[in-house]
């Protein structure tokens, strides 16, 4: 494969037309990760799998019986091409690039134009990890390392300190001052209180930082 430097960057997908082609048990995991986004899902197949089927009885996504055309871009932001046929993938590509849409060939770095790293979710906190399309492998690997230190509390801190986001703006005129109080919430016991299910403490922990601050707790 090429030698390619990535930006790395989160794109927001809400209600935004993204096409997935192809019906097999991939496809399914990049639908499912689409509609996690938020985003508007089509896919093309002429048969897909259960898991797919599912979706399509629950309206949580819009299933065209079909083989892909390219008239099927039409209004698209981003494409996926999952299909088990390389000719067809490249195809796809090759015809979405030409519309300056994005495109991502499963397992084929050099025909897309952005890749998808190993994703972990906590809450508001995104991990990706990447290895530029070398190793998926050993991205998947690093992901399941890196799970152990992403616990479900550290979302929930990160959120807690995004919820009192507008807080500290009004209270602290100068960035120097609200990066003090950002700094005081992460050196403070929230993150290991939350990790032990201590929730009410941790609120109260924040609160008291909070008081510290130039105009008091709103929260």
């Amino acid at each position: 494969m090429k030698n390619k430097n990535y930006y790395p960057v989160n794109l927001d997908l809400q209600g935004r037309q993204c096409l997935v082609v192809g019906g097999g048990d991939i496809a399914g995991h990049k639908v499912r990760a689409l509609l996690e986004c938020g985003a508007l899902v089509t896919v093309i197949s002429p048969i897909i799998k259960a898991g797919l089927q599912s979706l399509v009885r629950s309206k949580k996504i819009c299933y065209i019986k079909d083989q892909y055309q390219k008239q099927y871009l039409k209004g698209v932001f981003l494409v996926i091409a999952a299909t088990n046929v390389p000719s067809v993938n490249s195809m796809i590509a090759k015809q979405a690039a030409a519309r300056n849409l994005l495109v991502n060939v499963v397992d084929v770095p050099d025909l897309c134009n952005f890749i998808v790293p190993a994703v972990i979710r906590r809450g508001p906190l995104v991990l990706g990890i990447s290895t530029s399309g070398h190793s998926p492998l050993f991205a998947q690997t690093m992901k399941v390392k890196c799970e152990k230190c992403a616990t479900p509390a550290l979302g929930s801190f990160i959120k807690m300190m995004g919820d009192s986001r507008k807080e500290v703006q009004a209270c602290c005129d100068t960035t120097s001052r609200r990066k003090d109080v950002y700094m005081e919430m992460i050196n403070s016991p929230m993150l290991s209180l939350l990790e032990q299910g201590k929730v009410r403490e941790a609120r109260q922990t924040l609160h008291d930082i909070m008081a510290r601050s130039t105009c008091g707790p709103k929260i």
